[in-house]
């Protein structure tokens, strides 16, 4: 599957390419944020930490907890492979990029597990959060030509740091270039971890609809940008 890149053949503006990616690097900061401090200590958008806990958990022999993170995990492999084959069976039925269909979907799951009841158990919420985490960073892969993440850090830190030795070393201006655009990357992904703490204290449950809200902006390029190339086709 070839990475997403926004920009391609004059779809959206460089700028607006990198609107997006840091609106959408808020967005996971703010869902790393939300299921650790309200859903139990599970990280859904990227599932290293799971996977480690799974397996301290199982030789400690808490076998119960240990099935916890085995949730997640399952959903976050179902949302990489809708990303292969839900894009290829839209593309056959609507005129609207599976981008945006997906900025669409992941604005009402966010919206419906806003108002879910406290007494729901966790994986309630984690599940589908998962799911949503696996899908966005699958489908948003690349901007402006940087390959990058959306929903972690760790590979955007290397690049940085690759990037910034490379430029110094080499007095390489478009290195330079890329390290700062991954460092705003992960910028945007800490306060939006930074947005969610305060929000999850004062509002709890019905704070992620702050990432439905700073979804909309998104939702609005890309339809714009599918209606556009509609009409010019």
């Amino acid at each position: 599957m070839e990475q997403t890149a926004l920009n391609e053949d004059n779809r959206i503006s460089k700028k607006a390419s990198f609107l997006v990616c840091i609106i959408l690097a808020s967005v996971g900061g703010f869902l790393e944020a939300f299921t650790y401090l309200l859903k139990g200590g599970v990280f859904c958008n990227a599932q290293t930490g799971n996977f480690a806990l799974l397996a301290i958990f199982f030789i400690n022999k808490q076998y119960e907890q240990a099935a916890y993170y085995i949730l997640p995990i399952l959903a976050y492999m179902v949302g990489i492979s809708c990303t292969i084959y839900i894009p290829k069976w839209l593309s056959k039925l609507s005129i609207l990029h599976w981008e945006t269909m997906f900025i669409v979907c992941e604005i009402l799951i966010l919206f419906v597990l806003a108002f879910l009841p406290n007494t729901f158990p966790n994986g309630v919420t984690n599940v589908p959060i998962s799911f949503i985490c696996a899908m966005q960073y699958n489908t948003f892969r690349k901007s402006n030509g940087i390959p990058l993440a959306t929903t972690f850090c760790t590979n955007n830190l290397r690049q940085a740091v690759i990037h910034f030795c490379t430029g110094i070393e080499q007095k390489n201006k478009e290195s330079k270039i890329k390290s700062l655009y991954y460092i705003s990357v992960i910028l945007f992904f800490v306060i939006g971890a930074a947005i969610g703490t305060f929000l999850i204290h004062a509002l709890e449950q019905k704070s992620i609809l702050f990432c439905c809200f700073i979804l909309l902006p998104v939702f609005i390029i890309l339809f714009l940008s599918d209606i556009k190339n509609k009409n010019n086709f």
